[in-house]
């Protein structure tokens, strides 16, 4: 009986855990949920990539996936480069200004406009405090207290280390807009944003924002944060364009047709920004290898190439800067530009930026 009540303890706590903590998000309403059963993308509850999707193949043994080897590095303590805020909103309208905070979140500088791509900003790429899903570094590149105001933040999926709850709950009331594929909203106005304040869209819908065009578009990934909401919002990657220039911001994707398309209807782009890192065998078609990510940046038709979703969690198998390096190789092998600054260095569209930071960790 000592056994039964505290397996029985176990399992209700764990259930109290799911219903009642807010960083879990919400699912959209049913009512929503119906209207979606007529979109091309969605079915039988669930959104649907374009391509054949598996979520995990059987190339890689979950004893090998979980195991600690050597080939996980990481560094000691990764110290960003700091950003005053102040400073970057009063940089220069004329040029796209753009600041890598880690892992795939950035901050952008579009004339006068502040934007934001995926601020996770959290400690912990889980709901949980999970020392193996920590951030490298206590610190981040950019004090969000000394924040006014953000025109835009725009999220490419809900996975925790793109959607963090903590980050939402400190930047909420200094952000203007937030752009999301469909049903991520449900998430915000749970953590208390207005509907008001959200722009769901669709793949291949369009938001405009005074002088900014932004387009929702494919990717090849999957969504949920519990074990009862797998896919019950999309995923995607977005066009970011101005008369400054087009950013292309891919969000997590396995390697597609996909990229094609949205370089002949979008492109060309003076700057893609490519998930080429957290891969493995397993995950071959929810992340890119880093010799995709090159190719996806010819695909776009792709001025210049930034690999991204590396550099502040240990979310897979490989060495923590192995991305930047064989992307740095293949990019050279294929005379791509690659863009490699240090986190939290601010460049300017179409500045030159192959720097090997990473070696000093």
């Amino acid at each position: 009986m000592i056994i039964f009540y505290t397996i029985l303890t176990f399992f209700l706590s764990g259930g109290f855990f799911l219903v009642l903590s807010p960083q879990f998000g919400d699912q959209p309403e049913l009512k929503i949920r119906e209207h979606y059963e007529t979109l091309d993308n969605y079915s039988n509850g669930e959104f649907k990539n374009e391509e054949s999707f598996i979520l995990m193949t059987d190339e890689m043994s979950m004893t090998e996936f979980i195991s600690g080897d050597s080939g996980r590095k990481k560094p000691e303590n990764i110290i960003p480069l700091k950003v005053d805020f102040e400073s970057f909103k009063n940089l220069s309208n004329d040029k796209i200004q753009i600041v890598w905070l880690g892992h795939s979140a950035f901050l952008l500088k579009i004339k006068e406009k502040i934007i934001m791509l995926d601020p996770m900003l959290g400690q912990y790429a889980a709901p949980v405090p999970l020392p193996m899903l920590k951030r490298y570094s206590s610190e981040i590149a950019i004090s969000l207290e000394k924040i006014e105001s953000i025109d835009l933040v725009i999220f490419s999926h809900d996975h925790y280390d793109h959607l963090d709850y903590k980050t939402i709950k400190q930047i909420r009331n200094m952000v203007k807009m937030f752009y999301v594929p469909l049903g991520l909203g449900s998430h915000l106005k749970s953590w208390g944003i207005s509907e008001k304040a959200i722009v769901e869209l669709n793949w291949n819908q369009v938001a405009i924002n005074d002088d900014l065009k932004l387009v929702c578009l494919p990717s090849r990934h999957f969504s949920g944060r519990g074990p009862f909401d797998r896919n019950s919002t999309l995923w995607s990657s977005w066009a970011i364009i101005s008369d400054l220039g087009k950013i292309y911001f891919s969000g997590d994707t396995g390697y597609g047709n996909h990229f094609k398309k949205i370089g002949k209807d979008y492109g060309p782009f003076d700057l893609a920004l490519l998930d080429c890192g957290q891969y493995n065998d397993a995950w071959k078609y929810s992340h890119m290898i880093p010799e995709e990510g090159v190719q996806a940046s010819s695909d776009l038709r792709a001025m210049q190439f930034m690999p991204i979703h590396w550099g502040a969690f240990t979310l897979s198998t490989h060495d923590w800067a192995d991305p930047v390096k064989r992307a740095i190789k293949f990019a050279k092998k294929n005379q791509l530009d690659i863009l490699t600054p240090e986190i939290g260095k601010i460049v300017t569209l179409g500045e030159k930026s192959e720097i090997d930071w990473w070696k000093k960790y």
